[in-house]
């Protein structure tokens, strides 16, 4: 489809990084055109020019701008004039919380696709449903505001290995008031982006550095896995509680990344996590120590990036990872994270 326009939608608060790192990497070429809060367009300046399927590792989505739409009959004859293959369809909100999108804001998301969905197939509209999705799949974005005022917003997406296959890369998944801290849903939501919420890790053993006061410890055991945590600090007594009660064990070392002995970790490790509230360039050294020690099957890395600078220094830091992280590596800003990204490998 040939528009001279992208959209990318993204977490609050990054819409000026996105816009620093689209110019850094696209200047002249990608230009900011129409903003509201966790979404920007950019005219493409060039004819010749052909932006890449993912624009920004703080993008959650990008892709084709098809246009606004005040009606599902609109959205429907969008749809007809682009359908060269399958859709899938994706409708999702323009505004999300951090803590996850509420249950009403989803129902009300639903009633919406489910008009759409009925639509299109009424007008001949092919839609995709099969598992797994495919490289190469066709995604229509449809992009709900907060009011029934707003127009939607109909864009287009080619499915890569490294996008979300939730809509707008939002898994239903909101954080449980019981439990130790927020690293809970952001490891769940980095398991749901890569698709590894489908293993089977019951058994299995996980290296969490920066563990306290213990959310992401409390998710991997809650999936039945043997957990060593590393951190200075205490965790929630409720960690210990849940190891007893699923029989799983949990061993916590106080002491410094920089500190650990080596030779005393585990020698089979099907995951390390890492979410240490440090700049890269003093925790990334560390991990990959401790990585070339052990050899961890897949890497879950919450990099932060607190400052203007850290941010503007990230693909920096996700090369550096690729020199020692097994492949493939993928990073993007999930819903939860903050001031940081999310670094799966493996």
């Amino acid at each position: 489809m040939n528009t001279p326009f992208r959209f990318t939608t993204c977490r609050a608060g990054s819409e000026p990084v996105l816009k620093r790192d689209i110019a850094t990497h696209f200047a002249g070429e990608l230009t900011p055109a129409f903003m509201k809060p966790q979404f920007i367009t950019w005219k493409v300046r060039s004819p010749g020019f052909s932006p890449p399927r993912t624009l920004s590792t703080f993008a959650r989505v990008s892709g084709t701008s098809v246009g606004l739409c005040k009606t599902i009959a609109e959205v429907v004859d969008q749809a007809r004039s682009i359908a060269k293959q399958p859709l899938r369809l994706h409708v999702f909100p323009r505004i999300t919380n951090e803590d996850g999108v509420e249950a009403a804001v989803w129902q009300r998301i639903d009633a919406i696709e489910a008009d759409i969905t009925r639509a299109l197939l009424e007008a001949g509209v092919q839609l995709e449903t099969r598992l797994p999705y495919a490289v190469g799949d066709m995604i229509l974005d449809v992009i709900v505001g907060e009011t029934d005022a707003e127009p939607l917003f109909l864009g287009l997406h080619e499915h890569q290995t490294s996008s979300h296959t939730q809509p707008g890369g939002l898994p239903r998944i909101t954080l449980p008031e019981d439990v130790p801290s927020r690293a809970w849903l952001k490891f769940e939501q980095a398991l749901a982006w890569r698709g590894w919420d489908q293993l089977d890790l019951r058994g299995e053993t996980a290296l969490d550095i920066g563990c306290a006061p213990g959310g992401a410890t409390y998710a991997l055991l809650q999936r039945g896995m043997n957990v060593l945590g590393i951190d200075t600090a205490e965790m929630d007594p409720r960690v210990l509680q849940l190891a007893k009660s699923q029989g799983v064990r949990f061993d916590h070392w106080r002491t410094a990344a920089g500190r650990i002995n080596l030779t005393a970790l585990p020698q089979e490790v099907a995951l390390l996590l890492c979410d240490i509230n440090l700049a890269p360039p003093e925790v990334l050294p560390q991990i990959a120590r401790i990585q070339d020690s052990i050899q961890a099957r897949r890497l879950i890395l919450t990099i932060k990036l607190n400052t203007p600078a850290l941010e503007d220094r990230a693909h920096e830091f996700i090369d550096a990872i690729r020199d020692w992280a097994p492949a493939p590596v993928f990073a993007t800003q999930l819903a939860a994270n903050r001031r940081e990204i999310c670094v799966c490998a493996g």
